[in-house]
């Protein structure tokens, strides 16, 4: 069925348990979000370390909408939208250097603070309206930082960016994000809306069905809360790690069987499910292979709670003897610290400790208004040694079925069902989604907060 054609104030009804899926295919929708979404609210752009030194630009592209993010001084960094004030030609693309933003079309000029340094032939405009210092310098977009992410945001008087994004720092700044590094990014052409790809990896209720190998490893118990406009779920850890779902039915494990899933889970799966390379993803390898080695070598009997104390000093002393930093997370403030986050609109952070993965979902720059079209980035952060981090460049896939290699193999089966849902969004026999109203409340908060973006006076 194509693109369906209806008034979006139809589509704002949006319960914990209901939420209509002519949002995600709807182009009005789309056109509406681009209005009052992505030009009103804070949203991450790029990382600091992509703009390390004075001059060093980024273009992030998003729908229609491009913006120039530029480090000005050591301790400061800029955005202007990335277009023009003469013609309307965009000025740069993709990541560089500069001394000063330069127009091919017809030699403007302008400083790295946006000034105009040169308007060729200026004085052809005398008596114009319009052509003040100010008006012919570029246009600014407003800049913040948080955990080593870049948030921009187009809108003239925007929220205060330290009401907005709390009550996110206080859980998570103790993972200091600040301090990693890429270790490595994907940009995915994906056939689906920016928010189906986003809300993948919002909620973990879908471990049952497309993530089957990890129910031998953990029980999948979760609840999911708003915080703020962001949200987060929790995993309820009512058993260790290494004891299977209780989805599965299994009898009763030993102490010992217990332990060697968990070494598994450690040592093995993790590094292999969500990490590249040597294994290094959600987690750096280093810590990984150290925490298996740990589980491993206890004698017979050992309890859970001395093998998960083991497994914890061991990978913190792989860490720090690396140079790079481990958090050390107080268990009262792990049970309500949360699992996996998202940071509206579209920064979500599923942490590991001394790593994290980052997925971000937007529309497409190439298709902008096409409901059915974006760009899934998927991210790993690790905290590297000094002088051990990778030179790390964006890869795009544009067909990410034939580049599997490049995607670590559980984002595989994320990516595996985030078109099909797509599709599914068009079926006329669909009369709207069902979240889930425990598990699922992160994705049915999102919308809510949506709603207050593109509905609210």
């Amino acid at each position: 069925m194509g693109t369906q054609q209806i008034r979006v104030e139809a589509l704002t009804e949006v319960r914990k348990d209901f939420i209509d899926n002519r949002r995600y295919t709807s182009a009005e929708f789309a056109r509406l979000e681009m209005e009052k979404l992505w030009t009103k609210t804070w949203h991450w752009a790029c990382r600091e370390e992509e703009v390390p030194q004075v001059g060093d630009y980024l273009a992030y592209d998003i729908g229609d909408q491009s913006v120039i993010v530029v480090r000005t001084s050591a301790d400061r960094i800029e955005a202007f939208h990335n277009v023009c004030p003469h013609r309307g030609r965009r000025l740069l693309s993709g990541r560089g250097k500069i001394n000063k933003f330069h127009c091919v079309f017809h030699a403007w000029q302008w400083d790295l603070h946006g000034n105009n340094i040169r308007v060729l032939d200026r004085e052809q405009w005398q008596g114009c309206p319009d052509m003040t210092d100010e008006d012919v310098a570029l246009s600014r977009v407003h800049v913040d930082t948080w955990a080593g992410f870049v948030f921009i945001n187009m809108n003239r008087e925007p929220e205060p960016f330290d009401e907005f994004i709390q009550p996110v720092p206080q859980f998570l700044d103790i993972l200091r994000m600040e301090d990693m590094r890429y270790n490595w990014h994907k940009a995915i052409k994906v056939k689906c809306n920016w928010k189906v790809a986003q809300e993948a990896f919002m909620e973990s209720y879908h471990v049952w069905g497309t993530h089957p190998q990890f129910l031998k490893y953990s029980d999948d118990k979760n609840e999911s809360m708003a915080q703020g406009k962001h949200g987060k779920h929790i995993w309820a850890y009512e058993y260790p790690p290494g004891v299977p779902s209780r989805r599965l039915g299994k009898q009763a494990q030993t102490v010992d069987e217990i332990r060697e899933n968990f070494g598994e889970l450690m040592g093995d799966v993790f590094g292999d499910q969500l990490g590249l390379g040597e294994g290094d993803g959600q987690f750096s390898a280093r810590a990984l292979k150290a925490a298996g080695a740990a589980i491993r070598a206890l004698p017979a009997g050992t309890p859970m709670e001395k093998a998960m104390e083991a497994s914890f000093f061991a990978m913190k002393d792989a860490v720090e003897k690396d140079g790079a930093y481990f958090p050390m997370i107080p268990p009262e403030f792990r049970a309500t610290m949360g699992d996996d986050w998202n940071v509206f609109p579209n920064l979500s952070v599923v942490w590991g400790a001394d790593g994290t993965l980052i997925f971000r979902g937007r529309p497409d720059p190439e298709d902008p208004y096409n409901p059915d079209a974006a760009i899934l980035d998927m991210i790993s952060l690790i905290h590297w040694g000094p002088g051990k981090a990778p030179v790390v460049e964006t890869e795009y896939l544009d067909d990410w079925r034939n580049q599997k290699a490049s995607i670590p193999k559980l984002l595989q089966q994320d990516l595996g069902n985030v078109e099909d849902v797509q599709r599914g969004m068009h079926s006329v026999g669909l009369r709207g989604l069902r979240p889930n109203p425990v598990q699922e409340v992160q994705i049915s908060h999102f919308h809510e907060v949506i709603n207050d973006y593109l509905f609210s006076k």
